[in-house]
């Protein structure tokens, strides 16, 4: 069952996105090189075995930037979903040279949730949305 999220973000929130996508994705040169990508890696798709993980289950193919990927995978789970962790993780990319303040705003496109995780997804929200503000002001970019 899909969620609406109508009445839990507000039209200025979605306008917000609606213009970040723009800035981010206009510029195809700006994405980076393009590689085959498994296209749903959600938490719930990687199997693990003793803490190793032995597999990634339910691909959904595609092409695109790896950045995808990496933050489809970041943003499925609500666990430990901030800047440090999303850092920490970026650092261990073989194409990890992505900007930080890039990976903030796209951090932000790429939130999505589930339904018994909406408190923790729209306490995550505000947290990257003031983010991306920092950025568009000039001030506090990490």
């Amino acid at each position: 069952m899909k969620l609406a999220l109508k009445n839990v973000l507000s039209p200025e929130d979605y306008q917000y996105v609606k213009l970040m996508s723009k800035k981010l994705f206009n510029d195809d040169s700006k994405q980076g090189n393009k590689y085959l990508l498994h296209g749903d890696t959600g938490v719930h798709n990687f199997v693990f075995n003793d803490s190793t993980l032995i597999g990634v289950i339910d691909p959904s193919p595609m092409v695109g930037p790896i950045i995808y990927d990496f933050l489809y995978a970041f943003c499925s789970s609500p666990d430990d979903i901030n800047t440090d962790t999303l850092f920490a993780a970026s650092d261990l990319l073989e194409q990890g040279n992505v900007e930080r303040t890039r990976l903030i705003e796209e951090t932000l496109i790429h939130l999505r949730h589930h339904p018994n995780d909406l408190t923790e997804y729209i306490q995550a929200w505000g947290y990257w949305k003031q983010l991306c503000k920092q950025i568009d002001e000039g001030t506090g970019i990490i």
